[in-house]
């Protein structure tokens, strides 16, 4: 054996092989953080190595991810979309995350998604295959590896290490719709023995059948590997090893969810009104909404802003032609015109628009309810109530919108990554590799934003008329949109985020070998083998988080026009229309258009109203003024009222501030956060018994400081300024303590001989767990306990001539107190759980005000608001504001104390509510008003409070790798798992229990909302539809299954390579998922509450299945040597091979429908050629 070979096949215990020529590893990182035999590892460990990932043409997570033991990834080629919430399906904004992070939707065992790691430390980048040695997926919580992470496990890259092999490799692929990548892998000895270096790059460009979507990818690395010859003597050595990458990301990411539809229902609708309706004389009271019993009304149209969209307030509203891109329209959307001022007291101001499911069966249960005493039941029992979910359906029919090959956003959205990681690594063995020292330093500086302006939501303009003058002054104005289809959006929003991690680490590893000890050979094989492992280490971890608005218009006209109370009130919104008018039409033959052109709202001249007086004093402003009302009666008003008084319509200049210059008007939060994380760790292995017993044991603590800032909004300006520093000097802190263990046995010589020869089998047990030194907030704004997580795997493994292994494992695993994110479990308004108390707060004070105080004695701001608290003033309800005024004193004070405000610098006086004096229940201002208080939205220590939840999964995983023969590579795995929520958490439940004392059994439930007062309680009504209903949804999916989980899974990969004959060189393989039917939902019962309650509720015991999926891939490769130093290799790659795109259902309604799928794409192919020399 030479020296060079000698430097190859010793390996230090922390570094791992990755020459394996076919789908079996050997050892692993992965079990006990030194280098560990799989067969030695008791914990449920995959080892993916360079061969699998070549023959299926794996460069990412999300290609690797559907084919793994028990993984779900997203995306186009995906098993789950990764985006419903259990009992509350999916809303138009949910996919902002995966186009922002497409790799960070995953999910393990059916829990949550593993964490990224990179040489085992926590990373944010996305990794590629052009840099990568092998990946580790080791399942479940194993405080081994980390005390910090996500119970469902890790995802481990290996990164290229320098080598002292002189080799190259440049590689280029082509694939469906043009897209291309090139890259290429350099090794050179530069000093033999002792200097290596390294450098790989790849280009990436990807495209998609969506037009115009993209996804460009650029990456450089380098690698050194130095072994100082001057350090190196017989019992030690050194080795220094060092890697730096630098990336970017650039991408207007496809979208796999189809547009939300609310379009097809009313154009499927007899009753639907072919004309549209006169938005001047509309009213919910004439449509179903109200509660009316007229069938011939369609229960899908709406009226009113969508999500603050579409029409809102003053500001602008520009209107675009999707196809064209021409701005046809540019106008003032606001009060402050003649709609405004009543004219015969004109019920409606807003737009009419079509609507989608949630909506078309809310109307129609309302119908039920008044057709049957207010009973319950029928075809949509509980949509009222809100306690049953009838979910918006996504587009289904692709002749109205083609979603597979048009991205509804155009250009008008981007995404980008940004990052630079270096990694210094230095390891010293010492009297002859039984003690290692390993020291580690690696920083990573991660950046990621997003842009977009639109909410994928598809409606019909409804409007008869335009909104300038009403119908009966003027006889109206046509609207020439009339039935067009649209999509809008408002100013746009922005995210950026950074996270700059930094990591040191510690490791020794002593190795105490008894065969080189003890003389007696039997003894040594009893005591065998023992490795100590110690850790020490420090992380960092430094966030910082933007967002913002794109668009706004400014400071002049929305001041003077828009009649804005802050700076920060400058919001525009848009609509483009997609095609002509679709009533009347079949919706089939539409093919919309998508925005084919850049929204990019700009100045412009605005078509505002102008009320400045005209007519002088020759028209007396009191005099009376007749005129024909809404139903053709003669109607006498006042001059004021004329509208030939005023100047009327006109247009002004309007400049529109973009955050490419003006970031400072239009930053609408800021916060910034550090966690360090202090370490102790101490792993225990021994092989005894001849190799027949490992047992292994850890244990480790964590301590964890965290800080954080969050920006509040400037009382003034309404501004947030952004945050570069943290100010929380002492933050919070937390410490925990784990443990993991675990046992292989293999059986004994005397029993193998038994056996076929070369037969081994192997028993394991391990119990892993971490509880995450993290520091969290629920709802309530107090600390939550720390996340935990267990595992429990039994296994038994068959090994056969080390060409045949056979894992079989069964596994418990639970986490407790899991992030679910704040509106998932319930629903799209989670948020209100924060916004309730500083609304009604208000709300009510306001209130309290007008009832207590008179005109004088009211501040301006408030009289100026007279519409939030006209209500207070009647005289029939003195009675109830008067016990309104002591449920504020006594309920809101109980639930909502002094310290909760506090968590949340708000300006909030209880003292002052508990006394009545409601001129001073905020500490800086009189003016009490829902845009005045401080603290809405804020987090605590720069954390956002989060739901917490209990989720446990248990199941079975079968795992088989095999070479038969030297050129035949098999491998398959089948899992079972049964993943389900059994618990919400205490935070969230106490809190809701809490808030439905004081808004449903009190009389403070009886505040009007936005000044709208009703007998039934307009907060109590808000309340129980918001929150308690989704709340009561969520305690009776207790038990229910994760969503759209399916229970069994089957994946097989198999490559086989001809070596002689006129065949030799090529290669032939193919691989087939199935994938069980997935839980998408259930069915409905009345259930019982108590107290004599009875809601309609979902029932765990009818769960709603969709379709079990299979797929098959194919690849056939060729390699050829061309030269004695160059080999060339060239491979198609085909999958979802013989399948067409379409659509998979991610949510079911009650009923058993369709209510919302993704998009799986069909049939697509790649063909790369490597030369390797």
């Amino acid at each position: 054996m030479t020296a060079l070979d000698n430097e190859i096949v010793t390996l230090d215990p922390f570094t791992v092989t990755s020459e394996q020529e076919g789908y079996q590893a050997d050892d692993t990182l992965g079990g006990a953080r030194i280098r560990t035999k799989l067969i030695d590892t008791p914990s449920s460990t995959s080892v993916i190595t360079p061969k699998f990932l070549q023959d299926l043409g794996i460069t990412k997570s999300e290609d690797l991810l559907r084919y793994t033991t028990s993984t779900e990834t997203g995306g186009f080629y995906g098993n789950f979309s990764g985006m419903t919430s259990r009992g509350q399906g999916i809303s138009g904004a949910a996919e902002g995350e995966r186009l922002a992070n497409p790799a960070g939707i995953n999910r393990a065992r059916g829990l949550a998604a593993l964490d990224n790691t990179r040489n085992y430390l926590l990373s944010s980048i996305p990794w590629d295959g052009y840099n990568i040695s092998r990946v580790d997926i080791s399942r479940g919580p194993n405080s081994f590896l980390f005390g910090v992470g996500s119970p469902s496990g890790i995802l481990n890259v290996t990164t290229n290490d320098a080598n002292f092999k002189n080799r190259a490799s440049v590689e280029a692929r082509y694939g469906s719709f043009g897209s291309t990548r090139e890259s290429i892998d350099i090794n050179r000895i530069i000093i033999p023995n002792q200097l290596a270096l390294r450098f790989d790059a790849v280009t990436d460009h990807s495209k998609y059948r969506q037009d115009p979507a993209y996804n460009n990818t650029e990456r450089v690395y380098g690698a050194l590997r130095y072994d100082p010859e001057f350090l190196k003597f017989p019992s030690a050595r050194t080795k220094i090893q060092a890697n730096f990458e630098s990336g970017k990301v650039r991408s207007n990411n496809p979208r796999t969810l189809p547009p939300m539809d609310n379009i097809t229902g009313y154009l499927k609708d007899p009753r639907a009104s072919a004309t549209g309706y006169n938005p001047w004389l509309y009213s919910p009271s004439s449509n179903s909404a109200g509660g009316s019993t007229d069938l011939n009304q369609s229960y899908w149209v709406a009226y009113g802003s969508l999500a603050n969209q579409y029409q809102w307030g003053n500001g602008p509203q520009y209107y675009w032609d999707a196809a064209s891109g021409a701005l046809v329209n540019a106008g003032q959307t606001g009060f402050d015109s003649p709609r405004g001022n009543g004219y015969g007291e004109a019920v409606n101001r807003y737009h009419i628009h079509t609507t989608g499911y949630s909506t078309y069966a809310s109307n129609a249960n309302a119908v039920y309810l008044a057709q049957h005493g207010n009973v319950d039941g029928g075809e949509f029992a509980g949509a009222n109530a809100g306690s049953v979910r009838y979910f918006d359906q996504t587009l289904s029919d692709r002749y109205i919108f083609d979603f597979y090959n048009k991205l509804i956003d155009g250009p008008n959205k981007r995404e980008w990554q940004d990052w630079n990681a270096l990694n210094l690594n230095v390891v010293q063995s010492l009297f002859n590799n039984q003690l290692t020292l390993q020291a580690v330093y690696a920083h990573e500086d991660y950046k990621r934003g997003q842009e977009g302006i639109l909410n994928p939501n598809l409606i019909l303009d409804l409007d008869q008329y335009l909104l300038d003058y009403p119908t009966w002054i003027t006889g109206g104005t046509p609207n020439p949109n009339l039935g067009r289809p649209l999509v809008y959006g408002a100013y746009g929003d922005g995210r950026r985020q950074r996270t700059e991690r930094d990591n040191y680490q510690l490791t020794a590893a002593y190795d105490l070998d008894f065969t080189d000890k003890v003389k007696s050979s039997r003894l040594a094989s009893i005591l065998g083998r023992h490795q100590l492992t110690g850790l020490l280490s420090r992380s960092t971890a430094t966030d910082s988080n933007l967002s913002y608005k794109m668009y706004a218009i400014d400071h002049n006209y929305a001041s003077t026009w828009a009649k804005a109370a802050k700076l920060k009130d400058n919001t525009l919104n848009w609509l483009a229309y997609l095609g002509p008018s679709m009533i009347g039409s079949h919706p089939a033959l539409s093919n919309l258009s998508n925005l084919t052109t850049t929204i990019t709202p700009s100045g412009t001249m605005m078509r505002v109203y102008d009320r400045t007086w005209t007519a002088g004093n020759s028209v007396d402003p009191s005099a009376p003024w007749t005129h024909f009302g809404p139903d053709g009666s003669t109607v006498t008003g006042t001059q004021a009222d004329n509208p030939a008084n005023y100047r009327g319509y006109t247009t002004v200049p309007a400049t529109v501030l973009s955050s490419d210059s003006a970031m400072d008007d239009l930053r609408t939060s800021s916060n910034m956060r550090d966690q360090r994380i202090d370490s102790k760790a101490i792993m225990y292995q021994a092989h005894l018994f001849e190799d027949t017993v490992i047992p292994s044991f850890g244990y480790r603590e964590d301590k964890t400081r965290q800080r954080g800032t969050t920006a509040l909004e400037d009382s003034t300006t309404g501004y947030f300024k952004e945050i570069t520093e943290i100010d929380d000097p002492e933050g919070v802190s937390a410490k925990t303590r784990s443990t993991s263990y675990g046992v292989a046995i293999h059986m004994p010589k005397m029993i193998k001989k038994h056996l076929p020869e070369g037969t081994n089998v192997s028993l394991y047990y391990f119990h892993g767990s971490n509880e995450t030194p993290k520091v969290r907030y629920g709802v309530d704004g107090l600390q939550l306990p720390n996340e935990r997580g267990e595992t429990d795997d039994y296994s038994v493994q068959v090994d056969y001539k080390d060409r045949v292994t056979v894992r079989l494992t069964r596994f418990v695993t639970t986490n407790y107190g899991s992030q679910a994110s704040y509106g998932t479990p319930l629903g799209s308004n989670g948020w209100f759980l924060g916004a309730a108390p500083t609304w009604s707060l208000t709300m009510a004070a306001s209130a309290m005000q007008a009832f207590t105080y008179t005109d004088a004695q009211l501040p301006q701001g408030i009289k100026d608001n007279s519409w939030i608290y006209n209500w207070a003033r009647d005289p029939a309800r003195a009675t109830l504001m008067t016990q309104i005024g002591e449920a504020f004193k006594n309920d809101f004070t109980a639930m909502f104390p002094q310290e909760f405000w506090d968590r949340y610098g708000s300006n909030v006086d209880v003292a002052a509510i508990k006394r009545g004096d409601w001129l001073h229940v905020l500490n800086d201002t009189t003016v009490v008003l829902p845009w005045t208080i401080k603290g809405f939205g804020a987090s605590v220590h720069g954390v956002e409070e989060i739901i917490d939840q209990d989720v446990r999964s248990k199941g079975y995983e079968l795992e088989v790798t095999a070479r038969p023969v030297k050129n035949w590579d098999v491998t398959f795995n089948v899992s079972k798992v049964d993943a389900t929520q059994i618990a919400l958490g205490d935070s969230v439940t106490k809190h809701l229990e809490g808030m439905k004392k004081l808004y449903i059994d009190s009389a403070f439930g009886k505040v009007a909302m936005w000044g709208g007062y009703t007998d039934q309680g307009a907060w109590k009504q808000s309340f129980m539809q918001n929150l308690w209903a989704p709340y009561n949804i969520q305690k009776a999916l207790t038990g229910a299954d994760q969503p759209e989980i399916r229970k069994w899974r089957f994946n097989a990969v198999t490559n086989y390579t001809f070596d002689h004959g006129f065949a030799k060189g090529l290669n032939v393989g193919g691989s087939f998922r199935w994938e069980d039917k997935p839980t998408l939902g259930y069915g409905i019962h009345l259930a019982d509450l108590g107290e004599g309650q009875k809601l309609w509720i979902a029932d765990v015991n009818q769960p709603l299945y969709g379709k079990a999926d299979q797929h098959f891939d194919f690849w056939a490769g060729y390699g050829h040597k061309l030269t004695k130093a160059v080999d060339w290799r060239i491979q198609v790659n085909v999958r979802n091979v013989g399948e067409n795109r379409k659509l998979v259902p991610i949510t079911l309604q009650a009923n058993g429908d369709v209510a919302q799928s993704r998009i799986q794409e069909g049939q697509t192919f790649e063909v790369s050629t490597k030369f390797t020399f």
